[in-house]
C-alpha cells in the first residue's frame, strides 16, 4: 500500500533521531565510523542510505495534526523551507560529528553567519571581530549591519581574550586557523573570557573541521562552518551550518525560517554522503599539505610560509596543543604583487580559483579574492601582504603538485 509522503518524511526522521541518540551514547566511537553511519536509516528493510525526500510540501491527515506540528511534535513537517527530513537528517550528522546537542544547516557558509549575527545582535550592540577574519564576515559587519545601529570592533586575534575582559561586546567573532594567515587563536581563552563578560562567542571553525579540532569542547558558544568546503568536501555545493546547543541553536533556526536561507533536500543528500569520506579526505589534506609546505618552506623564491604543522609558525605549539591535526591550508609569500601574479599565471595542475576543501588543489589570491575591498590599513592589520598566495591542497599526489610548484616558481 503506498504511504503517504508525510508519513513517510515521519519514519525517516525517527529512524534517523534513533540513531543519533545511539551514536552519542557512545562518544569515544572513531570519527571515521561516525562520519560513514551517521545519518543511516534504521531499522526493518530500511535503506542503506536516506533518501531524498525532494518534496516543499507535506500532507497533513486532519486539523489536530497541525495543530500538533504547531506544538513543535518531532516528527511531523509541512513545508521545505522551514524543515525537511533529508535536510534534518544532515543536520544530526553535523551535529554528531561536532559534538553539538543540535546543528542547523542554511544555503551557504554567509547565510549561516547572518542568521547566527542577526539573530545575537540588535541596535546598539557591538561585536568583538578578529582583524583576521574570512572577508565575506568582515564585510558583512563592516558594510551591512553597520547600517541597522550594530558597531564593529576590529581585534587582532592574539588580543581577543583580553579584549572581552576588558570591554565586554554582545558577541565576539573570530576563526582559527585564521584567513589566510592561519595564525591559531587561544579558543579555550577566548570562550573562557566570553563566558565571564557575559559576551557570545561565535567561532568560525571552516579551516578546522571536526577532524581537526572541537571548539565546542573548549567552551565556543556557536560553531560555524562554510559546510561548501570540508564538510561536503567536492566543490559542488554551497551549504553552511551552525552548531552549539540546542537552547542556543532554537532561537537561530527559527530565525532561519523567516531569513529562508535553506538547504535543498538534494544537496543535503549530497553533504551526507560527503561526510561519509570526511575522515579520510581529512587525513589526506594534511598529510599532502605538511609536505608542500616544507618543500615551500626551502625554496629560495619563497620568503615566507605559513602552515601550523611547521615549527616555523609562530603557534605552532598551540596548534599542536588544541589541534588534532594541521590542515589542508598553505599560505606563503613571494614578496610583491608582480611575482605573485606571475607565479599564479604559470600554475598548470593546481587550479586557479576561489573556495577551498575540495578534492582539486586550488590557489587564490587574497587580495583579488577574500580581501579585496579592503583598505592598505584592514590588509595590514589582518597580516596580508601583497605577494601572498593561498593554496587549498587538494587529493592529488604530493609529488604532482610539488612539480607543478616548481615550474611555476622558475624564474
Amino acid at each position: 500500500m503506498f504511504r503517504p509522503p508525510g508519513n513517510l518524511a515521519r519514519g525517516l526522521f525517527h529512524v534517523v533521531a534513533a540513531l543519533y541518540k545511539r551514536a552519542m551514547s557512545h562518544p569515544r566511537a572513531g570519527l571515521s565510523t561516525l562520519a560513514v553511519h551517521a545519518g543511516t536509516p534504521q531499522g526493518p528493510n530500511a535503506p542503506l542510505t536516506v533518501p531524498i525526500v525532494q518534496s516543499t510540501t507535506f500532507r497533513f491527515e486532519s486539523a489536530a495534526q497541525v495543530q500538533e506540528y504547531a506544538r513543535g511534535s518531532s516528527g511531523l513537517f509541512m513545508y521545505s523551507r522551514d524543515e525537511n527530513p533529508t535536510v534534518r537528517a544532515a543536520e544530526e550528522a553535523v551535529a554528531l560529528l561536532e559534538g553539538a546537542e543540535s546543528a542547523v544547516v542554511f544555503g551557504s557558509g554567509m547565510g549561516a553567519m547572518t542568521a547566527a549575527l542577526m539573530g545575537l545582535v540588535s541596535a546598539g550592540d557591538e561585536v568583538i571581530a578578529a582583524t583576521a577574519l574570512y572577508g565575506g564576515t568582515y564585510k558583512l559587519l563592516r558594510d551591512v549591519l553597520s547600517r541597522f545601529g550594530v558597531k564593529l570592533r576590529p581585534v587582532e586575534p592574539e588580543r581577543l581574550a583580553a579584549e572581552v575582559a576588558g570591554r565586554p561586546a554582545k558577541a565576539c567573532v573570530f576563526e582559527s586557523p585564521t584567513n589566510p594567515t592561519l595564525r591559531i587563536v587561544d579558543v579555550a581563552a577566548v570562550a573562557a573570557a566570553c563566558r565571564k563578560a557575559g559576551t557570545v562567542s561565535v567561532m568560525d571553525s571552516t579551516f578546522g573541521p571536526p577532524a581537526l579540532q572541537r571548539p565546542l569542547e573548549l567552551g565556543v558558544d556557536v560553531v560555524m562552518h562554510s559546510a561548501t568546503k570540508y564538510l561536503n568536501g567536492h566543490s559542488d555545493h554551497l551549504a553552511g551550518v551552525l552548531a552549539g546547543s540546542r537552547a542556543r541553536l532554537e532561537p537561530l533556526r527559527l530565525l532561519s525560517h523567516k531569513l529562508g536561507a535553506s538547504l535543498d533536500a538534494q544537496v543535503a543528500y549530497d553533504l551526507l554522503r560527503g561526510l561519509k569520506t570526511f575522515a579520510l579526505r581529512m587525513e589526506r589534506h594534511c598529510a599532502t599539505a605538511l609536505r608542500v609546505a616544507r618543500w615551500l618552506s626551502e625554496h629560495r623564491a619563497v620568503q615566507r610560509v605559513w602552515y601550523p604543522g611547521l615549527p616555523s609558525h609562530p603557534d605552532h605549539e598551540l596548534a599542536k596543543r588544541q589541534m588534532s591535526g594541521f590542515g589542508g591550508m598553505v599560505t606563503f609569500t613571494l614578496g610583491t604583487k608582480e611575482r605573485a601574479f606571475a607565479f599564479w599565471d604559470r600554475l598548470r595542475l593546481v587550479a586557479r580559483a576561489a573556495s577551498l576543501g575540495g578534492t582539486e588543489t586550488l590557489s587564490s589570491l587574497p587580495i583579488l579574492f577574500s580581501h579585496t575591498g579592503y583598505s592598505a590599513q584592514e590588509l595590514l592589520r589582518a597580516g596580508v601582504d601583497e605577494g601572498m598566495v593561498r593554496l587549498s591542497i587538494g587529493l592529488e599526489d604530493a609529488d604532482d603538485l610539488i612539480a607543478d610548484l616548481a615550474q611555476a616558481l622558475e624564474t
